[in-house]
């Protein structure tokens, strides 16, 4: 994204209620806003499908002026699948100075624990990643569907709220690097069973040892390809940073692949690595974006020291549904 100075605040606000008359009270005058707003394209709205008809029928006629969309759809898969969505939808709709109203709903039924962790921390990502691009972004927590630690969450991952009665600070909104990387405890040790390798010569073999075990686990050819270039993004990085040696891990279950890699030098002190969308000039990161497309679940730590090293665990499914 080039829009914005970095420097500008983020309009990233938590629209908490709990009725449908308070829905429609916090999120038609701010879609309204985006349709007068004549520097601006339609705004957009996520949200579950009913709730899209209480929208089209409180908006009457300037429901036509409105990107519709439902939340099941846009929050499928990953916090790293939707933050694609949501950055490549801003790309191709936000006006030449960045501007778009846009609020959504995220997805919480159906979540495991873990989940629910990493679309916390996915709200935390969008108001670093968006820092410095002007739309306003409103996200909608409904108390009769979202869990309590999920609403006390979003008071901690955007800065202001916004409701009937206007937009105000967040008493608890913390530091997006903060917020996702407090509470992270070291990974647990790979299983005995694990199986490793030791990578040099620019760590290439890392792909074709992934693809390989994952395929012999059961993964079909074309996913497998997918996690091998996954492994590759991951040890691609390592290359750009320096290291020409590195150990990988690799363990499964029955239903899950998990692959880590360990390196004995450098430190990851970015805890976004993957999360941008690679831009026209190559970074040593773009690979991470492959990586955490494909991966459910990829777990970074790094050791306080420079020659301690860091490590990558990269987490998916073993045999994909569909």
């Amino acid at each position: 994204m080039n829009h914005g100075d970095p420097h500008t605040p983020i309009n990233h606000h938590v629209g908490i209620h709990s009725s449908d008359e308070e829905f429609l009270a916090t999120v038609v005058p701010f879609l309204k806003e985006g349709i007068a707003a004549e520097d601006e394209p339609d705004p957009a709205a996520i949200t579950t499908s009913r709730k899209l008809v209480l929208l089209r029928d409180a908006l009457g006629p300037d429901a036509c002026h409105v990107d519709f969309h439902d939340s099941a759809q846009w929050y499928r898969g990953t916090p790293a699948n939707s933050m694609a969505t949501a950055l490549d939808y801003y790309v191709a709709h936000a006006s030449p100075q960045g501007r778009i109203h846009i609020t959504g709903e995220p997805v919480w039924d159906g979540r495991s624990p873990r989940q629910i962790t990493e679309w916390k921390r996915y709200e935390a990502l969008a108001t670093e990643l968006f820092t410095g691009a002007p739309p306003d972004l409103m996200c909608l927590y409904d108390t009769r569907t979202a869990p309590p630690d999920v609403i006390d969450a979003a008071r901690h991952t955007h800065p202001t709220e916004l409701d009937r009665h206007g937009i105000r600070p967040s008493p608890l909104f913390t530091e997006p690097t903060v917020y996702v990387t407090r509470d992270l405890g070291p990974l647990p040790p790979p299983p005995q069973d694990a199986i490793g390798v030791s990578l040099d010569k620019g760590l290439t073999a890392g792909h074709r040892f992934a693809t390989d075990q994952a395929q012999a686990r059961g993964m079909a050819p074309d996913a497998a390809a997918r996690f091998g270039q996954a492994v590759s993004g991951a040890t691609g990085y390592a290359v750009a940073q320096g290291c020409d040696r590195a150990d990988l891990q690799l363990w499964s279950t029955r239903q899950r692949i998990i692959c880590e890699l360990r390196t004995s030098v450098g430190r990851i002190t970015d805890p976004f690595l993957g999360f941008r969308l690679p831009g026209p000039q190559a970074q040593p990161e773009d690979g991470l974006w492959k990586t955490r497309q494909v991966c459910e679940f990829v777990d970074m730590r790094s050791a306080n020291e420079e020659k301690e090293g860091w490590t990558i665990r990269m987490e998916t499914a073993l045999t994909p549904a569909g």
